[in-house]
This record gives structure tokens, C-alpha cells and sequence, in this order.
């Protein structure tokens, strides 16, 4: 929806200030209606604003009615009208009761506990105008994200809604943090609070943080599987799924523009599509073509073919002014730029997605063989996470030099075991897992490739009470050994007549054609060769796996290792 830049420095001098307008005006994407910066003795605080909400009314910075605060917000709060009324209930005065003005306001009233009463999806900053102290705060599962960077040389701290802005403007030295490129090619899972840059952290999803005096802590608020819900019998289960739907759906379709759905063969999708429909929603969907099987029979269904040429402009030029390489660490996130370019194109200011509904129904397919690993191999949950993922582990001890990769799986193992679990069932266990690190790393493709294109993408099936709801549901109508999304798909063909596709169809991988591309090779081969990465990769052996026919084994690893410089050295 928006973009969030704010610095606190001793040492707040011209440069600086000229540094932070300029990387300002790299978060426009983000927000292309409108951008304001303030400044408050030795802190600058800056906003891009794409306006879907209180669209006269909703500048930001907004400072309270008071006049002790100053807040950026980015993300929607779909519940804000009710909490706006709860808040005059209180006899507390507010000038346009907008998103911004609800937040501060709760602030005021609850202190850190504001963040209970939101629902949705939100990053946002306030500030103690006479302190200049700074609370900071993400949604359960960091939909909209925000980084931060600290120095203790001159009492520098800087938050973002995007990293990359700081280092193209040199806010932030680029210095490599190994040990999350090594989690990156590995599991490419978020299991600490660490980006790809030493120094810059990511503040992790359900948290909020604190600055004063140049000091930062950080709380987690809510955790997915801690509140469990009860249920008097299993035949009403599908009943209250159905409802929740329906209140998700009709609450987090607020907005004063229009609506659209990226649609797909999927069962996630199918599910909000009908409900729009049984809802009377009026939206306009858009699929991107799978096959030539006809789907669809929707009024305002807008195809889209797909385009690898363009999609390789696309991401040309995305790959260009990003430095992070996790929303492209699966080669199929390439495909939603031809997607959201066209949805933007066609003059929408956001859309649906059903990302997270994977990892709260139980709908990947690798969850049975986790299963089977678990309860018929006998394995425990981490001998099951490193069986799961010992490819890609045994391609890293391969690739780069002893050194780098000494001590590299206990470490892994270290990471994992501190994830804290509060689900007894393992079936559980393993949606939590994925909840907890999965999600905050997939749904990072959303915000900074749909931000790309001044888009917004909501996720309703991540409204955190709808989460808690499912979490609470029976194992056995998730997922067992042999069948995925058991509920969701009895609900979809029950109710609305709808039998999904066996296998939803995937689309096209966009490395095979780079890797046709004989410049991009050569370009590739050199970067690897003569780059950074040479002083940690065995790079003799790597070029030669970088030919036209690579081995199917080594897509993933060559994939993520051809981004990861390619959003590095912008070759």
C-alpha cells in the first residue's frame, strides 16, 4: 500500500538529508499518490502513499489530535471502522477516524497492546514527538514487512519497508551476511530475524519493537498455534469454516477503488472466487493461462497468455532495483509479473491472492512424505526437516569451499531448534513450521513484486482469526498420508458444485529460457568468476554446470545462485 522510511541520527547533516530524500523517492512504487517527509529535531520521516482508503483524508505522516505523535502506517486495517467507533464510545476525539488515526489512538489508549485489536495486514512506525522515542510494529505474519539498521557511531538507526533503498543510496554499506545466504540456497526459510546484508535486520512477523535511547527491543505479540479453540462437535466444523469465509472475504474487501482476483485451477482461489460470487462481490478476475482447457464460464474473467519474453523484461528490470533475493528464491515467482503488470496496467490498486492456504489447510503435497518420514520412517521433526531437504544441503557441501560449509548443518539444526512450537499434534507441528518461517518468505513475492507495480496483494486466508480457527480444526480433516486440503475441497465441491482439477497445473519455469540466452550465460559465467562469490564457491565447477542442458538436479541451486548475483551486481 505504501512505503515507510524513518532516521534518527546525531549526526543529521545535509548529506544525510539529501541520502534520504533520494531513497525516498525509491519507495514511490510503493506509494505513487503522494510522498511527504517531516522532520522533528534529528529525525526524518518520510511516506509514499498509495491511496485505497480514506483517499481525501489520508496523508500521512499524521500527527494525533494530541500533538505528542507522529505515525507512517502502511498495510489495511480491515476491522478500522468498528475500532473507530469502540474509540468515540471512550469519548476520545479523532479528526477523520481513518486507519492512521485509529492506530494512534490505540496506541494512546493501550500502549504496546494496540496491536491486539488490529486485523489485517499492517507495518507501521509512531513516534514520541518530545522523546523522539520510536514503537514499531508488523502484522502476525509480516505481510507488509519493515527492516531496520543500526550504528552505534552516531546513534544511527533507519527503518524501511524496503532494505534495498539503503544500499542503492549508500544509507547502508553492502556487506554480506553469509550465514543467510547459506539459508537462502538451503532451506530458504526465515528461522532468525537476519536479511542478506550484515547489520540489517528484518523485523520479525507478530512483533513489535521499542527504541529508546538508542537501544531496540523486541516482543512477539501472538504466536499461530498458542490460542486453540474448541469445538462441540466435528459436524459443525465445516459450518463455521464456511462462516469465518464469509466474514473474511466481506471484511477484507474494504477499499474505495476496485476490486480484482488473481484466479487460477487452484483450489485456494476457487474458494475466494466463489465466495465473491456468493457474496455479490462485484470484482474483475484475471488468470493467467495454464492451458488451453477452459475453466471459467465468470463475467469480467480477463486472460492472460503467457509472455516469457516479456516476463524477462519484466524481471530484468525488477532485478534492477531490488537487493533482496527472497521473493525470486522459487523461479515460479516469475510468473507474477506479467500477472500483476497487467492487472496494474488495467488500472486496478490492488487484488486477491490465496497465498496461505497452503500452509493453514494442509494443501502441499510434500506434507505427506514429511508425514510418512515422521511416523513410518521414525524420524524425529528435525531428522525430518534435513531428510526433507538434503539435496539441497548435499548441492551447498559441493559447491562451496570446506571452510565456508564447516560446522553448516549444526548450525542449521541450532536454527531450527530454537523455533519455538506450541502444537502437540505433528501434523500440526508441521503447518506451524511452516507458519512460522514458510510464510513470511513466500508472501514477501506479493509485496515487493505487486509494489513493484504500485499494486497491493491481500492474502485473505492469513486473517489471523481465521488462522487460529483452522489451526483448531481436527488433524484428519486437513491432511493425512494420502489426500491435501480435505475440508477446503468438501466445502468447494458440496457447496458450490466445484470439482478442482486433480493437479493444479503449474506454471512455465522462466530459467530455461535464461539459460538459453547465450549473453546471459556468458554474462552469468563472469559475474560467478570474477564477483564476490568467487572467494566462497567452487567456481570451476560451477561454470561447467552452467551450459544449456544443466542437470534438472541443479536448477534450484543454479536458479537461486543466478538471482542472487543478479540482484547484486545488476548484470
Amino acid at each position: 500500500m505504501c512505503g515507510i522510511l524513518v532516521c534518527k541520527t546525531d549526526n543529521l547533516n545535509n548529506s544525510v538529508k539529501s541520502r534520504f530524500k533520494y531513497a525516498l523517492e525509491g519507495l514511490k512504487t510503493r506509494g505513487p499518490d503522494e510522498t511527504r517527509m517531516i522532520q522533528n529535531k534529528n529525525l526524518l520521516v518520510g511516506f509514499t502513499r498509495l491511496s485505497i482508503n480514506n483517499i481525501k483524508n489520508g496523508s500521512q505522516p499524521f500527527k494525533s489530535l494530541c500533538g505528542k505523535y507522529i505515525i507512517v502506517f502502511n498495510g489495511e486495517i480491515v476491522n478500522y471502522k468498528d475500532l473507530a467507533q469502540s474509540i468515540s464510545e471512550k469519548n476520545v476525539k479523532m479528526r477523520y477516524g481513518h486507519e492512521a488515526e485509529v492506530i494512534i489512538n490505540l496506541f494512546i489508549l493501550y500502549g504496546d497492546k494496540c496491536v491486539t485489536f488490529l486485523r489485517g495486514f499492517f507495518a507501521f512506525v509512531i513516534i514520541e514527538i518530545k522523546s523522539n522515542n520510536i514503537f514499531l510494529a508488523v502484522d502476525r505474519f509480516s505481510i507488509k514487512p519493515l527492516y531496520y539498521y543500526q550504528e552505534k557511531k552516531n546513534n544511527l538507526i533507519i527503518i524501511a519497508s524496503d532494505f534495498s533503498v539503503l544500499i542503492k543510496n549508500n544509507l547502508v554499506k553492502q556487506e554480506l551476511n553469509l550465514s543467510k545466504i547459506l539459508d537462502y540456497f538451503s532451506l530458504a526459510r526465515e528461522l532468525d530475524n537476519s536479511t542478506i546484508f550484515q547489520n540489517i535486520k528484518k523485523l520479525k512477523a507478530s512483533s513489535i519493537a521499542k527504541i529508546k535511547k538508542g537501544k531496540l527491543q523486541t516482543f512477539q505479540y501472538w504466536h499461530p498455534f498458542k490460542n486453540n479453540l474448541t469445538f462441540e462437535n466435528n459436524k459443525n466444523i465445516s459450518f463455521l469454516i464456511q462462516n469465518k469465509l464469509s466474514e473474511v472475504i466481506n471484511l477484507w474487501k474494504i477499499a474505495e477503488t476496485k476490486i480484482s482476483l488473481c484466479l487460477s485451477t487452484g483450489v485456494d482461489s476457487q474458494i475466494l472466487n466463489h465466495f465473491f460470487y456468493k457474496n455479490k462481490v462485484d470484482m474483475s478476475r484475471f488468470f493467467l493461462k495454464e492451458s488451453e482447457k477452459k475453466f471459467f464460464k465468470f463475467d469480467k474473467t480477463i486472460k492472460i497468455k503467457p509472455d516469457s519474453k516479456k516476463v524477462l523484461s519484466l524481471f530484468n528490470k525488477f532485478a534492477r532495483n531490488t537487493y533482496n533475493p527472497f521473493p525470486l528464491v522459487h523461479s515460479s515467482s516469475t510468473s507474477l509479473f506479467q500477472l500483476y503488470n497487467e492487472i496494474k496496467r488495467k488500472n486496478f490498486k490492488f487484488t486477491f491472492t490465496g497465498e496461505g492456504s497452503d500452509e493453514i489447510f494442509g494443501g502441499y503435497e510434500r506434507y505427506k512424505r514429511q508425514l510418512y518420514l515422521i511416523k513410518n520412517k521414525k524420524l524425529n521433526f528435525i531428522q525430518m526437516i534435513m531428510e526433507m531437504y538434503k539435496h539441497e544441503i548435499n548441492i551447498l557441501k559441493k559447491n562451496f569451499h570446506k571452510h565456508i560449509m564447516l560446522d553448516f548443518q549444526k548450525k542449521l539444526v541450532n536454527k531450527i531448534s530454537n523455533v519455538e512450537f506450541h502444537s502437540k499434534k505433528i501434523e500440526n507441528k508441521i503447518l506451524e513450521f511452516d507458519q512460522i518461517c514458510w510464510i513470511p518468505v513466500v508472501i514477501q513475492r506479493h509485496d515487493f513484486i505487486g509494489m513493484n507495480y504500485s499494486l497491493e496483494v491481500r492474502p485473505p486466508y492469513l486473517d489471523h482469526e481465521l488462522v487460529e480457527l483452522i489451526n483448531s480444526v481436527p488433524t484428519n480433516l486437513k491432511y493425512n498420508l494420502f489426500n491435501t486440503k480435505i475440508i477446503l475441497r468438501k466445502i468447494l465441491e458440496k457447496n458450490f458444485n466445484y470439482r478442482p482439477t486433480k493437479f493444479k497445473i503449474g506454471t512455465p519455469s522462466l530459467f530455461e529460457k535464461i539459460m538459453q540466452n547465450k549473453k546471459e550465460v556468458s554474462n552469468f559465467k563472469e559475474i560467478i568468476f570474477y564477483g564476490e562469490f568467487k572467494k566462497i564457491l567452487n567456481t570451476e565447477k560451477i561454470i561447467k554446470k552452467i551450459k544449456k542442458n544443466f542437470d534438472k538436479q541443479d536448477s534450484i541451486f543454479l536458479w537461486r545462485l543466478y538471482t542472487i548475483n543478479k540482484i547484486l551486481y545488476k548484470f
